[in-house]
């Protein structure tokens, strides 16, 4: 994932075969002190898991009270057994890493990458491997030259109830009450390399793929949260097309339920960050999200207390891998954020 560099209203839709819920009316979440001083780590078999384990202590003493482990496809999945990394997580090491987070008072919320980031330079991932007819663009790109990372096509019948048993499994195994579907980057999408996508727009295949997603889990009564690139435009917003979508997914934001927790992305210093008021205006809670750049990092939350609401919940560091397991108390950028949140 592009992690260091890294939405016009819905038009009528234009297909039943794109035809997106109705978005459930917002409900403001009740206002409440409990700021959410979170982490975002890649988690990749139980070893790593171990470690993370040791230094949730020290976590909780500097303030982390959410914990959001990315853990893809390395986990030990029953449904699809072919879908699992060489390196997967057991349940029982999830269930152990719960219990130490109740513990410790640390939400614990497990991610999966959704539609997008399916591939990382020469490999594609677990799903699109097993199940190339998912893949937004078939026989395309070989060896995923000239493309960032492939995507699965929203529109495919058969990809959501694989994609669904896989996520179903993540939530029994961390025992999770809020899931992240990642979202982000997602560059493939409405392709005219797709035989059901080509000549739609992007926006409404982008919204649909978040929509499905969101009925999926609120029938689990589980917290749907997302990253917000997509639901940006690059070209009102003046972020690059890292941070904000030019590839014509931004007006999907009008057409997606509320409650959906945004984290907003942002790793460069600027004098404001306003695609925070633009999501808090939109109805959603948001999340605000930095990186490694320690003056970067001060801005951000700067804005995020410029616009303290009960719907802008905290703050969210991220390290993708770039910190080891074993030092992430130490990282510069989190100890920063417990410091000024």
């Amino acid at each position: 994932m592009h992690r260091i560099t890294r939405r016009m209203a819905i038009k009528s839709i234009a297909s039943a075969a794109i035809a997106v819920s109705i978005p459930t009316p917002f409900v403001a979440a009740a206002e409440s002190p409990v700021i959410w001083q979170g982490l975002h780590v890649l988690l990749r078999g139980d070893d790593n898991l171990a470690i993370l384990r040791k230094q949730l202590p020290a976590l909780s003493a500097i303030g982390v009270n959410v914990l959001i482990v990315e853990v893809g496809y390395s986990f030990d999945f029953k449904s699809h057994p072919k879908l699992r990394d060489d390196l997967s997580i057991t349940r029982d090491a999830a269930a152990a890493l719960k219990s130490d987070c109740r513990k410790h008072d640390i939400r614990l919320i497990p991610e999966f990458n959704c539609v997008g980031h399916q591939s990382w330079e020469g490999t594609t991932f677990p799903l699109l491997k097993q199940f190339p007819q998912f893949d937004e663009t078939p026989g395309k790109f070989p060896k995923n030259k000239d493309i960032y990372c492939r995507s699965w096509c929203p529109l495919h019948p058969e990809v959501n109830p694989v994609v669904f048993a896989l996520i179903d499994e993540l939530i029994d195994g961390f025992g999770a009450d809020a899931f992240h579907v990642g979202m982000d980057e997602v560059f493939l999408v409405a392709s005219e390399f797709c035989p059901r996508c080509r000549g739609k727009d992007p926006a409404e295949v982008f919204a649909k793929a978040v929509n499905d997603l969101h009925k999926h889990l609120s029938a689990r009564h589980v917290e749907m949260l997302m990253w917000g690139d997509r639901l940006l435009d690059s070209k009102t917003t003046g972020y690059s097309k890292w941070e904000a979508s030019d590839n014509g997914t931004a007006g999907a934001i009008d057409n997606i339920p509320r409650e959906i927790i945004v984290c907003d992305w942002h790793y460069g210093k600027r004098d404001d960050y306003p695609t925070i008021p633009l999501f808090l205006k939109k109805g959603f809670r948001v999340w605000p999200a930095a990186f490694k750049e320690e003056a970067a990092t001060a801005a951000l939350i700067e804005a995020e207390k410029r616009h303290r609401s009960d719907r802008m919940l905290g703050h969210l560091s991220t390290t993708w891998g770039e910190c080891p397991i074993d030092k992430l108390v130490d990282w510069p950028a989190l100890r920063l954020a417990a410091k000024k949140s």
